[in-house]
């Protein structure tokens, strides 16, 4: 081993200790001060960490994995930039926004909503479920631009306002109810 060690007022102190038996692992007692543009380097010249003074680059010619086994924490207002500012992920301690030309979801399962939370479309369009019931509002008219058929279940019908408004199907027979039922 190499043991690097001074004494700083009275106390003895050990900065550096370089293993010899561990391949030479070098043990610093404190911090490791590198000047603007210098850089560490792990292997070829694919993975090196690098600072200009202003900005830290991370380069890997492969894969750059996160093994943290807790959260990994960036501050409020800072955000996760994908190629320049046109794809972020920031977000400001209460809201996080998802900014981007399209937004693909390309997941191999279910997106998972939880009950009571619900998905927002501008201001004033909306779509909610509780665990029970599935609300859709809308400030106007909702459009269904299906090219093919609405298919509903049998025995489950389309409700206007209450349930003394109803078309609903069985698979064999159509039952339109209502109190007065105007053909215009």
């Amino acid at each position: 081993d190499i043991i690097f060690k001074g004494t700083d007022g009275s106390s003895d102190t050990t900065f550096l200790t370089i293993d010899g038996s561990d391949a030479g692992t070098a043990t610093f007692n404190h911090d490791i001060i590198l000047g603007n543009n210098s850089f560490v380097q792990f292997g070829d010249a694919g993975e090196k960490m690098l600072g200009d003074g202003t900005d830290l680059t991370i380069n890997s010619s492969n894969d750059l994995n996160l093994t943290a086994t807790t959260d990994i924490n960036i501050p409020a207002n800072v955000g996760l930039t994908f190629g320049d500012d046109a794809e972020k992920i920031e977000g400001d301690g209460t809201d996080l926004t998802i900014s981007g030309n399209n937004i693909n979801l390309t997941a191999t399962a279910d997106v998972v909503i939880p009950a009571n939370v619900g998905i927002t479309f501008g201001s004033g369009e909306k779509i909610e479920g509780d665990s029970t019931d599935l609300t859709i509002t809308s400030g106007a008219k909702i459009n269904l631009t299906a090219t093919t058929d609405v298919h509903i279940p049998n025995n489950v019908g389309i409700v206007f306002g209450g349930d003394s408004e109803k078309i609903e199907g069985d698979g064999t027979d159509m039952t339109i109810s209502a109190n007065n039922l105007t053909i215009d």
